[in-house]
């Protein structure tokens, strides 16, 4: 069975259904944050894309028809969350960052508050594009919205190196910080749902590559638990989480948080991953995202395809087909494609070791 004679017979949102789920489908389902790829899709700048609720959900909405791939995903990334309670953003024709953090100094954060995400920053934007994208698609594609997790998002309005000193040097304020961003990101969630949309989280300044052990378990783990916890008991599942980097000295702690899905970086090692907590979680990566899908070739896509496959396609709760990390904005679109078309060809039900088996001819 060659892959030009491999149809489809199931909807992205039918196939992560059925895997999240532990049942067969047709073939394995194709996570990718798109981002601001999806400007590059429709012809416009990062700005112009970020700040427009209409062509956020067009260039999500064509990436996923040009592509292929099992998620829509509109926002508001690393930066929205800290730019609703206060930080100012810039918007190069790359990805927005963080340009002015509002809390310098301790007294600063006491005007800070929770903002309303139908009002303040541009959450009410990503609210909007979702609505649309789920309006036009949604019977046919599952519609997240990835936000920074609390402690990426308290170095995101305190700056990291000042954040970071704040675990040592004041903890007490460190907490506060975290108290807030916590509660900005539930009530985040809560609005996402009601437009139809689920939440993932990404907390990639929680990573042991950024912090020790010990401050992971007293600063971060709390309240990615917390969040967790409240999305889940407000919408009735529980969100994603990825942290980028090396997260393999806190892998039992982030299935402790009750997250549904495990989302994996490059840097780490799958099948250890799979051994160590592939029956407690569903797993999800760990594709790398620049040194394949944006400097190399379709065929080392391929590849790569295959070695994840290899590592973790009979891991225990499941597993995704994603990569290590966002998308790079300018990442080739052949390589995109060979990453689906991989997927149709290595992944398709029931998977077969023998077909991505690394000791053979790709």
């Amino acid at each position: 069975m060659t892959t030009s004679s491999f149809k489809e017979t199931m909807t992205s949102k039918e196939r992560i259904i059925a895997a999240v789920n532990g049942k067969p489908y047709d073939r394995i389902p194709v996570n990718l944050l798109i981002s601001d790829h999806a400007a590059r899709v429709i012809g416009v700048s990062v700005g112009e894309y970020n700040n427009s609720a209409r062509l956020m959900a067009e260039g999500q909405i064509s990436a996923w028809r040009k592509y292929g791939a099992d998620n829509i995903n509109t926002g508001p990334g690393l930066t929205g969350i800290p730019e609703a309670i206060g930080s100012h953003l810039a918007f190069p024709d790359n990805s927005p960052y963080v340009t002015e953090f509002p809390v310098t100094e301790e007294a600063d954060l006491d005007r800070l508050k929770v903002p309303d995400p139908e009002i303040d920053g541009r959450l009410p934007l990503f609210l909007e594009a979702a609505a649309i994208v789920i309006k036009e698609v949604g019977d046919q594609v599952p519609v997240n919205l990835t936000t920074s997790g609390p402690f990426t998002a308290a170095a995101g309005i305190r700056g990291t190196d000042r954040f970071l000193r704040d675990l040592r040097k004041n903890p007490k304020f460190a907490h506060r910080l975290l108290r807030l961003t916590r509660d900005t990101i539930i009530r985040f969630a809560v609005s996402a749902f009601k437009v139809g949309a689920r939440i993932g989280l990404a907390d990639p300044t929680s990573s042991g590559t950024m912090i020790s052990y010990e401050h992971y378990v007293q600063f971060a783990l709390p309240y990615q638990k917390e969040v967790v916890s409240a999305i889940a008991e407000a919408t009735g599942a529980p969100p994603s989480l990825h942290i980028c980097g090396n997260s393999s000295r806190i892998w039992d702690e982030m299935a402790d948080t009750g997250a549904a899905i495990l989302s994996l970086d490059d840097a780490v090692d799958l099948a250890q991953a799979k051994a160590q907590v592939g029956h407690r979680v569903l797993l999800l990566g760990n594709i790398r995202p620049a040194a394949v899908m944006y400097l190399g070739k379709p065929d080392n896509v391929r590849a790569n395809v295959r070695e994840c496959l290899a590592k973790a396609w009979d891991s225990p709760k499941g597993y995704i087909l994603g990569l290590g990390c966002g998308l790079p904005i300018n990442t080739p679109p052949e390589n995109i494609h060979a990453l689906v078309e991989a997927a149709r060809e290595f992944g398709r039900w029931p998977l077969d070791p023998a077909r991505f088996a690394l000791n053979e001819a790709a």
